[in-house]
């Protein structure tokens, strides 16, 4: 049975690591510098006692968008021994209901150009322009009123 719970930014790093940034050095390093914010919520989706997926959201604002309360989803990835579970479609329906509750208005993200039809699949909207990442790729905007 999968379950989402609330995890701390040190039990990110793993998959952070093994599946965004396997360029980083070492594990220790995939860091984001607002991961302690206060306003931070970091995710973990649990298979049995595993951790196959994470997402990290963050209160930020993006000019691209013209809504007041606005949310960046940051740092999602799923093992890809267990994708095709849900893992992070649960992740991130889980994420949005938090966000909800909060009276956020938005959630928005930079997609890898792979993820873009998952996010889609959710209802991102995404905005066209195409643009790339240093060391990661080509991303895409996308975005959900919530």
């Amino acid at each position: 049975m999968m379950i989402v719970k609330s995890i701390s930014p040190e039990e990110t790093k793993p998959l952070r690591h093994k599946v965004l940034w396997p360029h980083i050095p070492l594990q220790e390093n995939c860091v984001i510098d607002i991961d302690h914010r206060e306003d931070a919520i970091h995710l973990g989706t649990y298979l049995d006692e595993k951790l196959i997926a994470i997402g990290s959201f963050f209160s930020m604002s993006s000019p691209k968008i013209k809504f007041q309360n606005q949310y960046r989803l940051r740092a999602m990835a799923s093992d890809p021994e267990f994708r095709g579970r849900h893992a992070a479609q649960l992740l991130v329906i889980h994420g949005i209901e938090i966000l909800r509750s909060q009276d956020i208005e938005v959630l928005w993200c930079d997609a890898r150009l792979t993820a873009v039809p998952f996010y889609a699949a959710i209802g991102f909207q995404k905005i066209e322009d195409i643009y790339e990442v240093p060391l990661i790729g080509p991303h895409q905007f996308m975005w959900i009123e919530l």
